[in-house]
């Protein structure tokens, strides 16, 4: 009967499928190579991945809709685990002619109430950490544009229209261009934790389980191209 079991958990392998979900950012930035090397490794596993907002990522997950779940902030359940996976730098950014962007040295918080201010939906991650670090220098924000997605932010960003607190790992290849400039707030230092969601009292399949300690075994840095590393150790959540 073991093995029976075992030769049917290595036929979800090379048979099976394994659904990803995974909140926007780290879909975009964090997952696609993690997928390509995975993928390598087990050729005839059929991946899908859905990209959401963290909130729809963790109900997707209750209702069994996908296998492995990875989120820009902490979800509060009776049914979910939250397990600390990464750590990401979350930076200021402004059009490289942007008022902000020219002034020399960091900037005061306060400096940060005058400008627009491009934000993800709400029940996005990035939003949450982003509204808090905000809080917590008292900051309110002349006024706001509610944007979709990341790679909508920087756009408008670039096209001068506000500022916007992104991963790093977002912002990368578009601040090496010098499309987009990082604006440094006196005091402002914000890194969240990225984490892995799963059910209470249900065990994973083998595909899932196998990836997951892909994820967490991988060296996440050259593969998220940002100053990501392992998110330190932490009790559940």
């Amino acid at each position: 009967r073991r093995a029976e079991e075992e030769l049917q958990a290595l036929r979800g392998l090379t048979q099976g499928e394994l659904h990803v979900g995974a909140s926007t950012t780290i879909a975009t930035y964090v997952l696609p190579r993690l997928l390509g090397a995975f993928q390598d490794i087990h050729p005839d596993l059929h991946l899908r991945l859905t990209s959401a907002n963290t909130q729809d990522i963790a109900e997707r997950l209750l209702a069994r809709d996908i296998d492995v779940a990875l989120v820009e902030g902490p979800v509060e359940h009776p049914n979910l685990i939250t397990h600390p996976w990464l750590t990401d730098e979350l930076v200021v950014i402004a059009a490289a002619d942007h008022p902000l962007a020219r002034m020399e040295g960091p900037i005061l918080p306060s400096d940060l109430a005058q400008a627009r201010h491009i934000v993800r939906e709400e029940g996005s991650g990035t939003r949450e950490v982003v509204g808090s670090a905000l809080d917590g220098f008292g900051v309110r924000p002349a006024s706001i544009m509610e944007v979709g997605s990341t790679e909508a932010i920087k756009q408008v960003v670039a096209a001068g229209l506000g500022i916007a607190m992104v991963s790093a790992a977002a912002a990368k290849d578009q601040i090496a261009l010098g499309v987009l400039k990082v604006v440094p707030v006196q005091g402002l230092s914000v890194e969240r934790p990225l984490y892995r969601l799963t059910l209470k009292g249900h065990n994973l399949r083998f595909a899932a389980e196998a990836f997951e300690h892909f994820i967490c075994q991988t060296d996440l840095r050259p593969v998220a191209h940002a100053p990501m590393a392992p998110a330190p150790p932490a009790g559940h959540r």
